[in-house]
């Protein structure tokens, strides 16, 4: 069976029907890492859904930028502007290691959910789990110190914590890239001693 489908799966059950209709729509693509995906001058025009990989989401002004989000495999590649508005994003997605992505046409996804509903479902989980993801990190941004944030996202995204560059983690922390690395160095010598941070 097709890996989509698991994919899929994780957001919600859907139909033989169904799958069969995504699978003839199906694109596979691989990109190599530091590869942008969407960005305001490059609108997104395909539903992705990761199967190996990393990605982030970012926003750019002049030459600072700020991660806002991370995505694995299993996840759906979106920015909310351009999947629910058609709006142009303003934020922009980028491949943080090599990846392997199933895709599907944004128009023919919208043309299968139509004709599925069990698909639209699927829409909805993804915007709903991206939401409270969202609400989560909120809530850790303004009730956790820093010490508390670098613990709770180390074991919560232990894959993302030894892939990505230090500076997109540190940004999506809202900390300094020092800080960062002072709070890693100091996680692995307690790690080396048996020491739990």
């Amino acid at each position: 069976m097709h890996k989509i489908f698991a994919l899929l799966c994780n957001y919600n059950i859907i139909s033989e029907r169904t799958y069969n209709a995504v699978l003839q729509k199906l694109v596979i693509s691989e990109f190599k890492q530091g590869t942008i995906l969407i960005s305001p001058e490059r609108p997104q025009d395909m539903v992705y859904f990761i199967a190996e990989g990393i990605t982030r989401n970012f926003y750019r002004h002049h030459d600072q930028e700020w991660t806002h989000g991370f995505d694995m495999a299993g996840d759906c590649i979106m920015t909310s502007a351009t999947f629910v508005d058609d709006e142009l994003s303003m934020d922009y997605v980028e491949t943080c290691t090599d990846v392997k992505l199933y895709g599907i046409s944004k128009k023919d996804f919208q043309a299968l959910m139509l004709m599925n509903p069990d698909l639209e479902k699927v829409s909805g989980k993804i915007l709903e789990r991206r939401l409270t993801r969202f609400e989560k990190r909120m809530q850790d941004l303004y009730t956790l110190t820093e010490e508390d944030l670098f613990v709770k996202f180390g074991k919560d995204f232990p894959a993302i914590f030894f892939q990505v560059d230090d500076r997109h983690i540190a940004s999506y922390l809202r900390m300094s890239t020092s800080m960062f690395s002072k709070l890693k160095k100091k996680a692995i010598l307690e790690k080396k001693s048996g020491i739990t941070l």
